[in-house]
């Protein structure tokens, strides 16, 4: 390797209700990751940590954690972009739930995601084939940047009203309601809205954008949920 650095990562573990901060160091270049290094101390250094990983293209969104104290996808993160001045990196999971090491329980998101009903409820005659419905060029792009959700949950860790409000349905699912309440072919726009015009959905987002900031794929849930508040008014 090329211009080659010694960094020492501080990974927080967690195992059986206890957890600890432990030190690793590894060498890196400029294009090293962090999932590459996650993976060199899993395969070389200590085979019990524990991560998520899949894609290493941030398409899954598997790999969520907090680098140097913010969420981001381990994969599209290098590591010498994230190192501070003593040439170290702190790593950890996301704020929820956590199973072991870097691994969260995301059971709370996914059900969230699932109450605003994540897929199209076409008109019955598009189901039986009568007739096709197609979305407009001036449609598509509305809707294009807010479909790019991952569900790598990095949004639901760093919005602060999902800790202070454990029914908050958080950034993700509120963004994902949009992408549906605002396609002409979507038939439950009206049951879609009842599910997110309440305290726990729409009126409880502070518009702190911090689920913007972290977004990996440039969604920008907050726009979304101003949008939301736009048409229930």
């Amino acid at each position: 390797m090329d211009n080659v650095s010694k960094v020492r990562f501080k990974i927080k573990r967690y195992k059986e209700g206890k957890s600890w901060w432990q030190n690793y160091e590894v060498e890196v270049d400029r294009f090293t990751s962090v999932v590459q290094v996650l993976r060199y101390i899993k395969e070389n250094l200590d085979p019990t940590l524990s991560f998520r990983a899949s894609c290493h293209m941030a398409v899954c969104g598997s790999c969520g954690m907090k680098i140097q104290g913010k969420p981001k996808l381990a994969c599209k993160t290098l590591v010498l972009h994230e190192i501070n001045k003593n040439n170290e990196i702190t790593i950890e999971p996301l704020d929820m739930k956590v199973i072991k090491d870097l691994i969260v329980d995301m059971t709370d998101f996914y059900d969230k995601m699932e109450k605003i009903d994540p897929r199209i409820r076409p008109h019955e005659e598009v189901l039986k084939g009568n007739y096709e419905q197609r979305l407009k060029p001036e449609d598509q792009r509305e809707l294009w940047q807010f479909a790019q959700c991952i569900w790598c949950g990095l949004c639901y860790s760093a919005c602060p009203i999902t800790r202070s409000n454990k029914n908050f349905l958080g950034p993700a699912a509120l963004a994902k309601a949009y992408v549906f309440i605002a396609d002409p072919r979507d038939t439950e726009k009206e049951k879609r809205i009842k599910v997110i015009n309440s305290l726990d959905g729409i009126w409880d987002c502070r518009v702190a954008g911090s689920c913007s900031i972290v977004c990996p794929r440039n969604v920008d849930p907050s726009l979304a949920i101003q949008k939301l508040k736009a048409m229930v008014i």
